[in-house]
Formats: C-alpha cells, structure tokens, sequence
C-alpha cells in the first residue's frame, strides 16, 4: 500500500510536465544548459571549465510553448505552470558578496511571483572564490547570509526551500539560475545527513537554504527528481579529508540513500537508482583527479551521463560534489 506522503506527489496538477535530458539544441526548451563549447544564444553557461564527461549540455522542457522575455538584468523562459530565471552580475572576488546576493534573490522572487510561479523548484549559485575569507567573513558563509535575508523577507520558510546547488570558480561573476512553479514540489531530505539548513552554528552565521532534493511531476505521467550538490557529509560533518575517491565513495552512499528515500516517498521504486535518463554533473577542485573519479561513477552509475567542471566546492576540505537530475 502507499504511504499517506505518496499521495503528494500523485496529487500535484502536472501544469510543469518538466523532463530534462541531454543536448542543447531545442531552441523552445524552458532552458538549456552548455557545457563545453562557448555560449551561443540561448545557452546558460555555468562559467566553469568543463573537464571530461559524454554530457555536452541539458535541455530542460515543459508543457506547452515557451514565453519568453527579460526584466531589467534577468532573463526570463515560461512554459506552463513553470519558470526558468537566469541572472549574471559582476561579482569582484575581493568584495563582501552579501548585499548583492540579497537584492539579486529579492530581484528573482518578485519577478517569479510577478509571473505566478512563487514556488522554488530548483536553483544553481555559482560565484567566484566561495572559500576565501576567515571565519565568517568567508565569501560562501557571506552568500548564504544575504541568500536566507531574502527568502526569509519573502516569506520563505524551511518547507519552502528547494535543491539547490553552490559552486565556486574563477571568473569574477555571479550566476543565478532558478527554476520555479505555479505549484510547490516535494522536498526530500538525506535520512544519513542532517538537513543543510539545520546545520549548527560552526558553518556560519546562518545555514545554507536548500532540500537535499525536490521531486515533481515530470512529463508523461513520470516523476523528475532534482538532487541538490552533494558531497561527502555524514550528519553535518566532513568525511575523508584529503582523499578524494573516499570522498567520492561517501557521495555514492549518500546518493544511494537520497534515492532510496525519494523512491520510498514517492512510491515510485524506479527512482532508486540511476539509468540512462539520468544527468549528472561532477564538480572537482582539482581537474586532474577527473580520470580516477570517473572510473568509480561509472562502475556505479553504468548508464548514466556525466559532465566533470572544475570547481571549488562550500567547504574548503571538500574536493568533489555531484548533483544529478533523473526520471521515475
């Protein structure tokens, strides 16, 4: 029998009808991620290198066909009960990014409720030099700070939160992309992690804001599940510093019992492991520890697509996250 919480799910209006897949070629795609090559039109690049993989790009659909526009410095894509916001601001890595972080995420909500998708469904942050700064003053800890101001301003509590992922790399900008929706999602949290948002004082002065994972209806009667960046993080504490295939061990137990979870929730066993519908994004601090990562995904996750980055990850002794989306 299904459990009362898997009823959620099967209630949600399918207004979305949300997939994603890989490619960048669909110009009528709520949104369309590159990876490799430099950004045509359209294209949202994470402004990262893209260091090794077979997943070039994501094409993100919805239901019915695209509205499009841009609102001041946000660039805006509408198909149904969903939207997709994209905002890139100059972000001098040697500056406080706390109050451009707060207005940019003010910008984003009102534009969202302006288009009658309050809910957030799933959100990528990357700025440059996440880990430089003692203590509190540290650019990730201070990106957190102005993040949950405006949340918290908007009327966002912890059940409102999304997946969510935050990288850092090298060019001096700010890249916000959400998506968002006419109707919430159901957020699942990792039952071998505490959640991100109830980590203790020692990570700053306010948690990160973020599910571990948001589950909707997906398109033809499947469930999408968005996996937040994940990394190696038992309860609240970092694991295996300094080696990175045992880091990468513990994100595969981590992903296992994310999965396990959003199947057990969902009533949905297909989303227990990852197949071939299954996108996966790598972020590494160093490039060169692509080829040793890469056989462990691959002997666990045979069918999935995988694109690397090289990337610094929140926490300074953290070497590699992996955030995935996949179909159930």
């Amino acid at each position: 029998m299904a459990s009362p919480e898997s009823s959620v799910l099967r209630n949600l209006p399918r207004s979305c009808g949300l997939s994603a897949r890989p490619g960048t070629k669909d110009p009528q795609a709520l949104l369309r991620f590159g990876f490799r090559a430099a950004a045509e039109h359209g294209l949202w690049p994470l402004g990262l290198d893209w260091i090794g993989g077979d997943l070039d790009g994501e094409v993100w659909c919805g239901r019915g066909p695209i509205e499009q526009g841009r609102q001041g410095a946000i660039d805006w894509n509408r198909a149904g009960g969903c939207l997709s916001l994209s905002l890139v601001l100059d972000d001098p890595p040697e500056q406080d990014p706390e109050a451009r972080v707060h207005a940019a995420y003010r910008d984003l909500i009102e534009l969202a409720r302006s288009k009658d998708c309050p809910h957030l469904l799933r959100a990528w942050n990357y700025l440059p030099a996440i880990n430089e700064g003692a203590g509190d003053a540290e650019r990730y800890r201070r990106f957190c700070l102005g993040r949950a101001r405006a949340l918290e301003a908007a009327g966002y509590d912890e059940a409102s939160l999304c997946a969510g992922t935050a990288i850092g790399g090298e060019e001096p900008k700010l890249r916000l992309h959400l998506l968002c929706g006419s109707e919430p999602g159901v957020n699942i949290e990792n039952p071998r992690q505490v959640s991100a948002y109830r980590y203790p004082r020692q990570y700053g002065p306010r948690s990160p804001s973020f599910a571990r994972a948001t589950l909707l209806p997906g398109a033809e009667g499947e469930a999408l599940l968005m996996i937040s960046g994940t990394a190696s993080v038992v309860g609240h504490e970092t694991r295996h510093v300094g080696d990175v295939l045992a880091q990468t061990r513990e994100i595969l137990a981590n992903m296992d019992s994310l999965l396990a979870e959003s199947a057990r929730r969902s009533d949905r066993p297909g989303l227990a492991r990852f197949g071939a519908d299954s996108l996966v994004r790598v972020y590494l601090r160093e490039a060169a520890d692509w080829p040793a990562v890469e056989r462990l995904l691959r002997d666990a996750w045979p069918g999935a697509r995988l694109a690397a980055f090289r990337g610094d990850v929140c926490r300074s002794d953290l070497l590699v996250e992996i955030e995935a989306v996949t179909h159930g």
